[in-house]
């Protein structure tokens, strides 16, 4: 069971009055650091947006004055507790923040209102469902905005038009930023693409570099909707096999903590299939050829119970 250590780079917070409502939360320093400097006083913000890539509802954290935004992920392994002060906590999940840059979030909002007709960013990144959407307006990140982006009017409209031949290469850059540090780091990666999710540290670094495009790919898939993700794909001139077990990636992808499911093949399906008892039919038991040259041997003998009945 791991236990909190202290650190001077990393935070450590939790309810230690009442340890099973608490969460373990690391965070870097500086995001602390940050928030003073900025504001004078404020911790961050847990919220939650719209993810990027499936839509669905997603844990982000914003710095006190909004200007810049940490996706928080959740580390779920089973049997596994926390150690803190003189508590045990019995739930050994962990939340971990990581930097992300907010044009992955604004980026679903433009594809789908700004295609035709420009739209100021104020009236752009309002959702009723999530509305802390708005923090997104004083990050830092968006004043490049114009690489997925053409700007109209003046800089005080704000209004935007999204533009898919800006945003396929400033996907490309960010993609193959993803693959030389993955080189750069001699993260070994496999001919499997981005199916596995695993980095494992090698002495051996694989020299193919559309491994580890196709690898990098995988990575910024996961803030990109299933099409532009394909888009993506074809404008890195990547094999259409990577494009299929990215997509298959996602479908299988399990939580954290969990076994993903593999998908039957035909021949399996057969196997279980012929092993499942059908109670709707009599069960029939096939007989052997000694089983039957024994029936035919006793057949007009007497059981041996008529032994023992009275004459």
């Amino acid at each position: 069971m791991p236990r909190v250590k202290a650190s001077p780079k990393k935070c450590v917070k939790s309810n230690l009055q009442n340890p099973t409502n608490s969460w373990v939360f690391l965070l870097k320093g500086e995001t602390l650091e940050l928030s003073d400097q900025y504001t004078g006083s404020g911790t961050p913000d847990i919220v939650t947006l719209r993810h990027p890539n499936t839509g669905e509802s997603a844990v982000f954290l914003f710095s006190p004055a909004n200007n810049s935004v940490q996706e928080v992920l959740t580390l779920n392994e089973a049997k596994r507790s926390w150690f803190i002060d003189e508590s045990v906590k019995s739930d050994g999940k962990m939340k971990l923040s990581t930097p992300i840059d907010p044009i992955f979030l604004v980026l679903p909002y433009l594809r789908k209102y700004c295609t035709t007709y420009a739209q100021p960013l104020q009236q752009l990144l309002i959702d009723d469902e999530f509305p802390e959407t708005e923090r997104l307006l004083k990050s830092s990140g968006l004043t490049y905005l114009t690489m997925i982006a053409d700007r109209r009017g003046d800089e005080d409209l704000n209004a935007f038009k999204y533009n898919e031949e800006k945003t396929l290469n400033w996907l490309k850059k960010k993609t193959e930023r993803v693959a030389d540090i993955l080189k750069q780091k001699n993260i070994h990666v496999s001919n499997a693409g981005a199916i596995s999710s695993n980095f494992v540290k090698s002495s051996k670094s694989d020299s193919d570099p559309e491994t580890y495009l196709r690898y990098a790919h995988g990575i910024v898939s996961e803030y990109l909707m299933d099409d532009l993700s394909l888009k993506l794909a074809k404008f890195l001139n990547l094999p259409d096999e990577s494009l299929q077990q990215t997509l298959k990636r996602k479908s299988t992808q399990s939580a954290p903590g969990q076994e993903a499911k593999k998908p039957k093949t035909e021949d399996e399906n057969k196997s279980s299939s012929s092993n499942v008892l059908d109670l709707s039919k009599p069960e029939t038991k096939k007989i052997s050829a000694k089983d039957k040259a024994r029936a035919k041997a006793a057949s007009g003998s007497k059981s041996i119970s008529s032994f023992f009945k009275k004459s």
